[in-house]
C-alpha cells in the first residue's frame, strides 16, 4: 500500500514538470542602453514557465511615435490581455500572449501565436475566443504514470 501512495505520488510531481512551458524573459525601459530584448538571440534567457503564458508587452510613447518606453518579455498564469493593444495620450501598449514554447518571438506590435489562442484569420470584434488553455502533455502523462503505478500495485 505505501509504494502505491509513493508511485502516485511521484506521478503527479513529474507529470507536472513534464509539461513546463519555456519562455523568452528579459526587460528594458526608456532609460536603459542596452535594448537587446527587443531581438531574439542565442543569448537570450529563457526560463521554465510555471504558468499557463508566454507574454510581451510593449509600451512606446505616442510622441515621438514608436520610440520604445519599456518593453518586456516573461511568463504569467493570467495576462491582462492576450493580444490587445491599448492607446492614451501618452503610451500605446501591446500586450501579446501565448501557449507554446518560446513563442514570444518577435517585436510586440504583431501579435504573436502560439497555442490556437487567436482565430484564423485573426478576428478583430470585441471577442476573443480561448480554447483550452490547459497541456495535453501533463494530462497523457499523468495518465501514463498513474497506470504504470496501478498495474505494478497488482503485481506486488
Amino acid at each position: 500500500m505505501d509504494l502505491k501512495i509513493v508511485l502516485f505520488v511521484f506521478a503527479c510531481v513529474i507529470g507536472k514538470t513534464v509539461g513546463q512551458l519555456r519562455c523568452y524573459a528579459c526587460s528594458f525601459s526608456s532609460v536603459d542602453s542596452n535594448q537587446d530584448c527587443l531581438t531574439i538571440t542565442d543569448d537570450t534567457p529563457t526560463i521554465d514557465c510555471p504558468h499557463t503564458y508566454c507574454t510581451i508587452l510593449r509600451q512606446e510613447f505616442v510622441d515621438p511615435v514608436g520610440q520604445v518606453a519599456s518593453f518586456s518579455r516573461s511568463c504569467e498564469s493570467q495576462p491582462d490581455f492576450l493580444n490587445h493593444d491599448i492607446s492614451d495620450n501618452t503610451f500605446r501598449t501591446f500586450y501579446r500572449a501565448c501557449t507554446t514554447d518560446h513563442c514570444n518571438i518577435g517585436d510586440g506590435i504583431q501579435s504573436v501565436v502560439g497555442g490556437n489562442l487567436s482565430p484564423t484569420p485573426e478576428y478583430n470584434g470585441k471577442n476573443l475566443l480561448v480554447p483550452g488553455t490547459g497541456s495535453g502533455t501533463v494530462i497523457k502523462m499523468s495518465i501514463l504514470l498513474l497506470l504504470v503505478s496501478i498495474f505494478i500495485g497488482t503485481i506486488i
